[in-house]
C-alpha cells in the first residue's frame, strides 16, 4: 500500500485480518520503484497516449472528447499493456522472482553540501516612514515591542509610536494636498469644457447683407457723424439694422469676417 488514508481506516485492518490479508506499507515516495504498474506499464502508457494525441493534433483535431479519448487510450493501452511488460514490471520491482538487490541497486544517494540559507534582511530600525512598506515595517515592529513589553522599555514603545503617529499625520496632509490640487484641476476641466462647448451665435436682423449694401451704410453713418449726428438710412432697402458694421479683423473691410 502507499499510505492513503483510506488505508489507515479500523475498518479496512479487520477486513485485511478476517481474510488473512498481510498489508505491506512501502516508504513515502518509493512507488515508481516498488509498484510493478509504476515501474513498467504506467510510462510507456502514458508515453503512447501522449503519441496517440500528437497524430490527433496533426490531424487538426485539438479538442478531445470521449469519442476521440477512448479509441486513443485502448490503442495505447493494447500497446503497452502486454504480458511482457507486465512480466518485467514485477521482475524490475524484485517481487518475481524476489531480488530485494533490484529495488536498492536503484538508491542513489549523493552527499553534497547544504546550500546557506538565504541572508535575512537586517532588522527594522525605529524611523519615521515615508512609504508604505516602511510603515508596514514600523508596525511590525510595534507590535513586537508590545508583545515583549516586560523586555521593552516604556520609552522605546513611545519612541515608536510617536515616529508612527508622526508618518501618518504627513502621509494624511499630502493627500489633503493631493485632493485639494485635484479638485482645481477638476474646475479648470469643467471650465475649459464648458467654453468649448458654447456655441458661437450671430444676431441678424430683417434678412441677409450685401457688400455694396455694407459700403453704403458705413457711407451714411460717416456722414451722418459729419452732419451733426444724424441717423443713416436703410440702404437699399434690404432693411438692415443700424447698428455699426462689423469689419473684417485683418482687412478691416466690412461685409465679411
Amino acid at each position: 500500500m502507499d499510505r492513503h488514508n483510506s488505508q489507515e481506516q479500523l475498518k479496512f485492518h479487520e477486513l485485511c485480518k478476517e481474510n488473512n490479508i498481510y498489508a505491506l506499507c512501502m516508504p513515502s515516495h518509493a512507488s515508481h520503484l516498488l509498484q510493478p504498474l509504476d515501474v513498467g506499464c504506467f510510462s510507456p502508457l502514458k508515453t503512447a497516449y501522449g503519441n496517440q494525441v500528437s497524430h490527433l493534433m496533426r490531424s487538426r483535431i485539438n479538442h478531445i472528447t470521449k469519442l476521440e479519448f477512448l479509441p486513443a487510450f485502448k490503442a495505447a493501452f493494447d500497446e503497452t499493456i502486454t504480458e511482457k511488460n507486465i512480466c518485467a514490471s514485477f521482475r524490475a520491482a524484485g517481487i518475481v522472482p524476489l531480488n530485494a538487490e533490484e529495488v536498492l541497486s536503484k538508491i542513489s544517494l549523493h552527499l553534497h553540501t547544504p546550500t546557506p540559507p538565504p541572508q535575512e534582511e537586517p532588522p527594522w530600525q525605529s524611523q519615521t516612514p515615508s512609504n508604505a512598506r516602511e510603515l508596514q515595517a514600523q508596525s511590525t515592529l510595534l507590535r513586537e515591542k508590545i508583545r515583549r513589553r516586560v523586555s521593552s522599555t516604556p520609552p522605546s514603545i513611545d519612541d515608536v509610536i510617536q515616529r508612527l503617529t508622526k508618518s501618518a499625520e504627513k502621509m494624511m496632509h499630502q493627500a489633503e494636498l493631493l485632493r485639494d490640487e485635484v479638485a482645481a484641476l477638476q474646475r479648470s476641466n469643467e471650465a475649459a469644457t464648458k467654453r468649448r462647448s458654447r456655441k458661437k451665435k450671430r444676431i441678424q436682423k430683417q434678412g441677409s447683407l450685401t457688400i455694396a449694401a455694407g459700403v453704403e451704410l458705413i457711407a451714411q453713418q460717416e456722414a451722418a457723424q459729419k452732419g451733426g449726428g444724424k441717423k443713416p438710412q436703410e440702404a437699399g432697402g434690404s432693411g438692415v439694422s443700424r447698428q455699426a458694421l462689423a469689419r473684417c479683423t485683418r482687412c478691416r473691410e466690412p461685409g465679411h469676417n
